[in-house]
């Protein structure tokens, strides 16, 4: 008869090589694929860009699920600086709180960030993005331009992941 012990120390090791493999797989997966750091912090900007647009008649509940996902994109002491008539605020609770106050027309409003260039430092695991903000009407009243600016956004890697650390009006 097989001892039970044995069994399932076998099943551990083999589970923990299948582990093993599979971080090794998804890790060569990731680096073959050739995602580099600039194209990260780009689908950072667009899902950004997505996140605080605003859809014709979207209700409160919705807004609130967009503030909560935005400060997914942001590191817990963000500096907020897109010029007026936006205050300058401090921390990820702050700006998904002002995102959620924001006042935008029944029609919606769409953002887009264009022009966007996209500088990583390796030694500091930072990124410079500089790009126009661009705000317009929703598509139902003809899309007009509401707002363009450039800003210039800094992008700490925290986690593994991209976050905004500082976002500054340039001008």
């Amino acid at each position: 008869m097989t001892d039970n012990r044995s069994v399932d120390a076998e099943r551990a090791t083999s589970v923990g090589r299948v582990r093993g493999l599979t971080a090794v797989l998804m890790t060569a997966v990731t680096v073959g694929c050739g995602v580099s750091d600039e194209e990260r912090v780009r689908r950072q900007l667009d899902e950004i860009a997505q996140t605080v647009s605003i859809d014709a008649g979207e209700t409160q509940m919705i807004r609130q699920a967009r503030a909560t996902r935005l400060a997914m994109y942001l590191a817990p002491d963000v500096d907020f600086d897109v010029g007026a008539p936006l205050i300058p605020v401090q921390g990820r609770d702050r700006v998904s709180q002002m995102a959620l106050e924001v006042r935008a027309p029944s029609s919606g409003a769409s953002v887009a960030f264009d022009d966007v260039r996209v500088t990583i430092d390796p030694g500091t695991r930072q990124a410079l993005a500089t790009f126009t903000a661009v705000v317009s009407d929703g598509e139902s009243v003809g899309g007009d331009l509401r707002d363009s600016r450039t800003l210039n956004v800094v992008f700490a890697e925290i986690g593994g992941e991209w976050l905004v650390q500082q976002v500054r009006f340039v001008g």
